[in-house]
């Protein structure tokens, strides 16, 4: 009965918790991926029911293989470079900033957090896609499951405090140090439909696609030797294999790609978070949670700073801020809280750039530090 319960709350979890908070007020705090991962770790945490870690193991890995390639077949890279010059410069001071705030703060903390390129790692993933390259560069590199778990609890609360800080006061506070946003563009077009159920045959295309893609990366590698030892090929081949396939307009023009992806995302929070005990993660998170504030707050004031040298305005900066560091999910509600629906799909197109690279930057970080350290 617990195994059955498991796999029914990984797997349908996911719908309820999306249909429970739709309209509600905390789903603009807290997005159902967040969610996704309490609900996990409370089971975990306070016994709800035995928890079959192999399953949940599996199922994770699993989902965050479909996942990363139908996240990534809706970026059209091309257009988005020639979209615009001063988002495409943001979102490059973004990556930036991200890369030098864990890179320095990596050697502030080394002796304070054991293996520290792995967190640096997780947050360069973080800091350039969202959560979905947390999950995808904790795969990689192979970080045990309370380590990925341990850096998204840290990550959430720190990012919910700059989450409230976006939408409450920082548009005031950004617009006396950088200048007012003006449209030089033919307005996007922002009424294109969005996936809804009768198009379910190109949602379940695009998962054929991905599960294609899948097996010809784990059949690939595993010509190499044992998977687990060759994670980080893995996810860098399926990612190179997400981007290629972006490039054909049939697969970038399927509707449901991206959702399913994110389904899947959260399908995977759960799981892990099946497998880590809140209490435990807690108490050696003290110099974790630093880090992170440290990085975090780096990784804005770089990015802030080096908008304001280029004379970036205001909503682009934070836009660009929101899809490197959120990802595509929570840039219509920053957009709507700017007051400017014009930047919605710059910010989405960013946000998709975003899970394409933020994979090999978590990876590169990854090898970089642990050359440097050890």
């Amino acid at each position: 009965m617990a195994l059955i319960l498991q796999l029914f709350i990984i797997i349908f979890g996911p719908a309820l918790l999306m249909y429970w908070l739709n309209g509600k007020k905390i789903s603009r705090v807290l997005s159902p991926v967040v969610m996704c991962y309490v609900i996990g770790i409370a089971i975990a945490t306070f016994g709800i029911f035995e928890v079959d870690e192999a399953i949940s193991m599996q199922l994770s890995k699993a989902t965050i293989l479909i996942a990363i390639p139908l996240l990534l077949f809706s970026a059209d890279i091309i257009a988005w470079f020639k979209h615009a010059g001063s988002t495409v410069l943001s979102f490059f001071y973004a990556v930036i900033a991200a890369l030098v705030s864990c890179l320095l703060f990596s050697f502030v903390f080394q002796d304070s957090i054991a293996e520290i390129w792995n967190p640096a790692a997780m947050l360069v993933g973080v800091y350039t896609g969202g959560t979905a390259n947390l999950q995808a560069v904790g795969l990689a590199i192979s970080a045990p499951a309370n380590t990925i778990v341990g850096i998204n609890t840290v990550e959430m609360l720190v990012g919910g405090m700059y989450l409230l800080f976006l939408t409450s006061v920082a548009p005031i506070i950004f617009a006396k140090i950088l200048p007012e946003y003006k449209n030089t563009e033919e307005e996007d077009n922002l009424d294109e439909e969005r996936f809804q159920w009768k198009d379910w045959k190109n949602m379940l295309a695009a998962i054929g696609i991905s599960l294609l893609i899948a097996a010809v990366t784990v059949g690939t590698i595993s010509m190499f030797g044992d998977l687990d030892k060759q994670s980080t090929l893995l996810i860098l081949l399926l990612s190179t294999l997400g981007v290629i396939a972006s490039f054909v307009p049939p697969i970038r023009a399927l509707k449901g790609s991206f959702e399913a992806g994110d389904y899947l995302i959260m399908m995977f929070c759960i799981a892990v978070g099946m497998m880590s005990d809140l209490g435990e993660i807690l108490d050696k998170s003290l110099y974790l949670i630093l880090f992170t504030a440290a990085t975090w707050l780096s990784t804005i004031l770089i990015h802030l700073l080096l908008s304001y040298l280029s004379k970036i305005d205001r909503d682009t900066t934070i836009i660009t801020s929101t899809a490197a560091l959120y990802g595509p999910p929570f840039v219509g509600q920053i957009a709507s809280i700017l007051g400017n629906r014009k930047i919605v799909f710059a910010g989405i197109a960013t946000g998709l750039i975003g899970y394409a690279i933020g994979n090999f930057l978590g990876v590169s970080v990854h090898q970089l530090l642990q050359t440097m350290l050890t």
